[in-house]
């Protein structure tokens, strides 16, 4: 079943991808169908190769593992205490 939705793009947008739509064979909406399709998929497998490279690093060396883990994890946590140290400095 297909869901039915209105957007608003700008008009030179709006023209760029009828027309691609038009050479291209397919209506507005399967274009930008197809378009949502693709990026989706790409999404899906680069997560999916993510999580594969990060198992084989995970079962070469899990104590390395671990350890990039938390400093990751800790360089992330500065990032947001700074991040809202400045952000309050500001407001």
């Amino acid at each position: 079943m297909a869901q039915k939705f209105s957007m608003s793009l700008p008009d030179e947008v709006y023209e760029l991808v009828k027309e691609m739509a038009e050479k291209e064979g397919t209506t507005l909406s399967g274009y930008l169908a197809s378009l949502a399709r693709e990026r989706a998929d790409a999404d899906r497998a680069s997560r999916e190769r993510l999580a594969r490279l990060t198992a084989q690093d995970r079962a070469a060396d899990p104590e390395g593992y671990d350890r990039r883990k938390a400093e990751m994890r800790e360089r992330m946590h500065a990032a947001q205490r700074a991040a809202a140290e400045k952000k309050a400095g500001i407001a």
